[in-house]
C-alpha cells in the first residue's frame, strides 16, 4: 500500500467516525427538542424518536413506526420503547451514510461496509459518553 493510499484510507476512516458522532449528536439533540415539545402530550419514546427522525432531510414517515429515506426507498422500522432513539440513530447511519458512500465513485462494497461499521462504532462511543 502506497503512502497516498494509506493517507486516503486514514482520512476516510476519520470521516466515518466524524459522520457517526455527528449523526448521534444531531439525532440526540432533535430527540431532546421533540421530547420537550411533546412531553405534555404523553407520547411514547418511539413516537418522539420518529419525530426526531423526520427532522432529517429526505426522511419520510410511512406509518407510526416505519420510515423511509427517499433516495433509496428503504423502509426502516423503529424499535418501540426506550431503545427507539438508538435504533433511529443506527438506521440513519445504515441507510443514509451507506447511500452517501454508494454515490461516491471508486469505492468498493467492502470499503463502504467498513466505513459504515466505523460510523456505527463512533456513534456507540458517543452514546456511551452521553449516557454517562
Amino acid at each position: 500500500m502506497s503512502f497516498l493510499e494509506n493517507l486516503t484510507r486514514r482520512w476516510l476512516n476519520m470521516n466515518a467516525r466524524f459522520w457517526g458522532r455527528g449523526c448521534a449528536r444531531v439525532m440526540l439533540f432533535a430527540y431532546k427538542v421533540k421530547w420537550n415539545q411533546y412531553k405534555s402530550d404523553r407520547h411514547d419514546r418511539a413516537w418522539i424518536a420518529g419525530k426526531a427522525l423526520v427532522t432529517r432531510l429526505r426522511w419520510r414517515q410511512v406509518d407510526e413506526t416505519t420510515f423511509t429515506y427517499e433516495p433509496t426507498g428503504e423502509p426502516v422500522k423503529l424499535i418501540p420503547g426506550d431503545g427507539a432513539i438508538w435504533s433511529a440513530i443506527h438506521a440513519v447511519i445504515q441507510v443514509e451514510y451507506d447511500y452517501l458512500l454508494s454515490i461516491r465513485k471508486g469505492m468498493t462494497i467492502s470499503e463502504r461496509a467498513q466505513m459504515v461499521r466505523e460510523a456505527h462504532h463512533a456513534a456507540n462511543s458517543f452514546i456511551a459518553r452521553w449516557k454517562g
